[in-house]
C-alpha cells in the first residue's frame, strides 16, 4: 500500500511543561491538526500483522534562499538540523489507528529525507511473514 500526503514534514517535539498544563510547540501541534484533517475520510481497515515501513519525506526549503540555489537542492539529500527519526515519529504516530493498530507492530523501516519543491511525505507499508 502506497501513499503520498502532501504536507510539510515537521520532526516530532517533546511536549513543553509548565506549572498549569503540557503542550506541544505550536509547528508540531498544526502538522499534527492537519495530518488529522488529512485522514478523517480514509477508509482502511488497519493490518493486524508485522510491517514493513518505508518513507520518503520531501522537505520544504526556507524561503530565504534564491531560487538558484533551490533547484540546486531540489531531489538532493536534505541536511538540515532535524533528526530523522523525529521526522518518522511524527507520521507515525498520525497514521497509529488507521492503517495500523499499534505502531509496536513494525519491526523495519526505511527512511529518507531530501529537499521538494512539493513538501509531501512518501509512505509505503507492507506486511512481513516471520521467517
Amino acid at each position: 500500500m502506497k501513499t503520498t500526503f502532501y504536507i510539510n514534514p515537521v520532526p516530532a517535539s517533546r511536549p513543553r511543561v509548565t506549572r498549569w498544563s503540557t503542550f506541544f510547540p505550536k509547528r508540531y501541534a498544526a502538522f499534527k491538526e492537519e495530518m488529522k484533517e488529512l485522514l478523517k475520510d480514509t477508509v482502511y481497515k488497519p493490518e493486524e500483522g508485522n510491517l514493513y515501513v518505508k518513507l520518503d519525506f520531501y522537505v520544504g526549503m526556507p524561503k530565504s534562499w534564491s531560487k538558484k540555489k533551490r533547484e540546486h537542492k531540489a531531489g538532493k539529500f536534505c541536511d538540515n538540523n532535524s533528526d530523522i527519526d523525529n521526522y518518522i515519529k511524527a507520521i507515525l504516530d498520525s497514521l497509529e489507528g488507521i492503517y495500523y493498530n499499534n505502531d509496536k507492530q513494525i519491526v523495519m523501516i526505511r527512511a529518507r529525507k531530501y529537499y521538494g519543491l512539493k513538501p509531501r511525505i512518501e509512505y509505503r507499508q507492507e506486511e512481513i511473514q516471520d521467517e
